[in-house]
């Protein structure tokens, strides 16, 4: 199975076997390495490296490797591509043109400015302008010709001087809210910064002086967070909510949606626009609407793969993230395909059910799809749709759809981390024969639903995480495990199996009938005929893989940890760790027949169960 090469169809992207001389331990098969084309995060037009040149510069993100920033010339559509010279610097949303024509980039997860060197054809980190920050969201070019970022998750506003290469914290533009997520400067000496995702802010930043201040009205405040954007008159506007906003220094005045001037759109010189997707740049005229595409030659580099699932029709079943590139893998045959690219973001779970496959995902075409494997690929937000993107009342695409499971009344059952800046994530009941979503929220007040499973009795066993969507702030202290009833719409029991543990990372009935859970380092077990926790005890397995435990073909549970695959010993009521896998094992997990299939990063591995 190893040294052939596969093409994948839709995104332009490849599944490359490992090469036969890459040791596994036995037991272990290594399948396809995922390569493919990551999001791309931000673009814009700037100088090239000859004079009176231009580039059409794009930034991608590559979980698991370096970020790449792409140069294309829209003259001959010829790409170099730049990766970042910080090893696990893997995104950057921030790029901008500085005041020496220059492109600059700010980085995640560890919050550093590049900037693009032509003569030396390299990325060149030039700081990191804050110690305590993980993203810079974005950078503006500020009247000081100075450039500033906002920042994640101490919402700071920082500052790198491309003159003096001096970079600067200048600090928290609000005293609790982490997203200082959109900035933009105006020629009057002011920078703006849009905060939330908790309670919407929007501060502005006098350069001469160094004094910040909220200028968010009262009645603009609210849930969410605040847009900033400079329009393609020199003016910054803002979004806060359903209400418009000019900024002017400390001055935010709200005003009808019809006087808001938009960003310029993305354009050469010459006035013809840009579209950019990767594979191909597209120039169009503006007067004429005649259109030239460039092919890019771009071909990404090995991408890691976040879930995998196994399907109605024995197919393995996978997702990237950011973008969503949606593969399909037969194992059998080591034939692998991508099927599509149904949004920006990530599936979280999948679950197979009769003869489709269903798949919830954060920021995709829809937060819940199902797939009928062997039919064309045809998104459509219909039944007829493949997958069928299904929408519901109170959706949050912004929410982690953790945990998927099958109802002994037919129905299918989501848990989820809520949305951004929200705490008490759902329980979802999903009909998909109608593509309906009955959500419930605060089943456990403040917490998020994060791991399920099902008795035979009808009865949902969940499990919760403290935690909720990014720039929350959790309100309880520990996690815990509940009972809810589908007749009554009830939860009947809830308990905290762990004391000290904020998050229950994964469930699993077992054939004595009782349920084994996993929170942080410890096992815990409920008997759900008392109902309690009859039993607790510390395990030295390592980080368990959220969900990724089920049932093998001898009807025992399966499990993946962070380094290992290991089964519950119901007799002793104790997990044991039956193979080790040292590279590292970053997400699962199916079972086919007596193969185990994980995720080690872009790779595929399965392993035989003795």
């Amino acid at each position: 199975m190893l040294g052939s090469l596969f093409a994948l169809g839709a995104a332009c992207a490849t599944a490359v076997l490992a090469p036969g001389d890459v040791a596994v331990p036995d037991g272990f098969t290594l399948h396809a390495r995922f390569v493919g084309i990551g999001g791309c995060l931000k673009t814009l037009v700037g100088p090239g490296p000859e004079p009176d040149s231009e580039r059409i510069y794009a930034s991608h993100i590559y979980g698991g490797d370096v970020l790449d920033i792409v140069a294309v010339d829209p003259q001959t559509g010829h790409t170099d591509a730049f990766p970042s010279p910080i090893p696990g610097e893997i995104g950057a949303w921030a790029m901008t043109l500085g005041p020496d024509g220059q492109i600059y980039v700010g980085t995640l997860p560890t919050a550093h400015v590049l900037r693009l060197d032509w003569a030396e054809r390299r990325l060149v980190d030039m700081s990191r302008p804050s110690e305590t920050e993980q993203y810079i969201w974005q950078l503006a070019l500020g009247s000081d010709g100075r450039l500033y970022g906002c920042t994640y998750p101490e919402a700071k506003l920082v500052r790198y001087d491309p003159a003096t290469g001096r970079g600067e914290d200048l600090g928290r533009m609000d005293p609790v809210e982490q997203y200082a997520r959109n900035i933009a400067a105006d020629a009057a000496g002011f920078v703006y910064v849009g905060i939330g995702t908790v309670q919407r802010n929007i501060v502005s930043y006098e350069i001469a002086t160094g004094e910040h201040r909220s200028v968010l009205p009262p009645e603009c405040a609210g849930p969410g967070t605040c847009s900033v954007a400079l329009g393609d008159d020199g003016v910054v506007y803002a979004g806060a909510g359903d209400k418009h906003l000019r900024l002017s220094g400390f001055e935010a005045t709200v005003i009808p949606a019809g006087e808001v001037h938009g960003a310029p759109a993305l354009a050469l010189a010459d006035g013809r626009l840009v579209t950019y997707d990767g594979r191909s740049v597209t120039l169009r005229d503006p007067q004429t609407n005649a259109a030239t595409e460039l092919a890019t030659g771009y071909e990404g580099k090995s991408q890691s793969l976040f879930r995998i699932g196994l399907g109605p029709d024995g197919m393995i079943y996978g997702s990237t993230a950011m973008p969503i590139h949606f593969i399909r893998a037969n194992p059998d045959s080591d034939e692998w395909e991508e099927l599509g690219r149904p949004g920006g973001g990530e599936f979280y779970s999948f679950l197979a059910h009769e003869d489709v496959l269903i798949g919830a995902a954060y920021s995709g075409d829809a937060p819940v799809m199902i797939y009928h494997p062997g039919q064309a690929w045809a998104p459509a937000a219909e039944p007829t749709g493949n997958p069928w993107l299904v929408h519901y009342p109170e959706e949050n695409a912004g929410w982690r759809p953790m945990a998927q499971i099958h109802g002994a009344d037919g129905k299918v059952y989501i848990g989820a981390v809520s949305g951004y800046g929200l705490l008490g994530g759902p329980l979802c009941v999903f009909d998909p024969a109608a593509g309906t979503v009955e959500q419930h929220l605060q089943l456990i007040q403040d917490q998020s639903v994060v791991a399920l499973a099902a008795l035979p009795d009808g009865r949902i066993v969940g499990g919760t995480t403290i935690g909720g969507g990014g720039g929350s702030r959790p309100t309880q202290a520990e996690a815990k495990v509940f009972l809810w009833d589908p007749a009554t719409k009830q939860v009947v029991f809830q308990a905290v199996p762990v004391p000290g543990a904020g998050s229950i990372q994964a469930l699993a009935v077992a054939k004595d009938g009782l349920v084994y859970g996993f929170a942080d380092a410890t096992l815990f077990i409920l008997d759900p005929a008392q109902p309690a926790v009859i039993e607790t005890a510390e395990h030295s397995l390592g980080g368990v893989i959220y969900n990724a435990i089920g049932p093998g073909p001898d009807g025992e549970l399966y499990g993946l940890t962070s380094h290992s695959i290991f089964t519950i010993d119901t007799a002793m009521r104790r997990p044991r760790v039956i193979a080790e896998y040292p590279d590292g094992i970053t997400g699962g997990f199916a079972i086919k027949g007596r193969d185990v299939f994980l995720l080690t990063g872009p790779q595929i591995v399965s392993y035989r169960l003795p």
